[in-house]
């Protein structure tokens, strides 16, 4: 079963608090190489200009500088598309979990085949199925 949500940024409480972690995570290492890589040039040549660093840093990390920034949309995306598959279904069980304290017993519901929380999707329609036909839940 191969079911497709329209939207992929459904929380942003939670995915947008994953995003910004992922942004700082980034910023700090790109931070951090930036200054070894300047650490490194002006150690190589302490007698240098301070410009002729810049220009040297520039020189021999600027294809990395280009590409981290290229990435970081790439990034930002995917981890938005890998976050929906465990808020989705979060969502989807707030939802079937409203419909039954406003008294309606939802239907049994299925995931997506890469959604996560799948044995709490089935251990909620077991649930669902009970109430449905109106057993009492058995105590352990």
């Amino acid at each position: 079963m191969n079911q497709r949500r329209g939207a992929r940024y459904v929380d942003p409480s939670v995915q947008g608090g994953i995003v910004l972690r992922m942004l700082f995570y980034w910023t700090t290492f790109f931070l951090v190489g930036l200054a070894i890589a300047f650490a490194v040039q002006v150690l190589c040549n302490p007698l240098e200009p301070m410009s002729a660093h810049l220009a040297s840093v520039w020189q021999n990390q600027g294809p990395f500088i280009l590409a981290a920034f290229c990435l970081l949309p790439i990034y930002t995306f995917d981890l938005i598309r890998f976050s929906h598959r465990f808020v989705g279904p979060i969502i989807r069980f707030r939802r079937v979990v409203n419909e039954a304290v406003e008294g309606d017993v939802p239907p049994p519901f299925n995931l997506r085949d890469k959604d996560y929380w799948k044995e709490f999707a089935v251990d909620l329609n077991r649930l669902f199925d009970r109430l449905r036909s109106g057993r009492a839940p058995q105590e352990s």
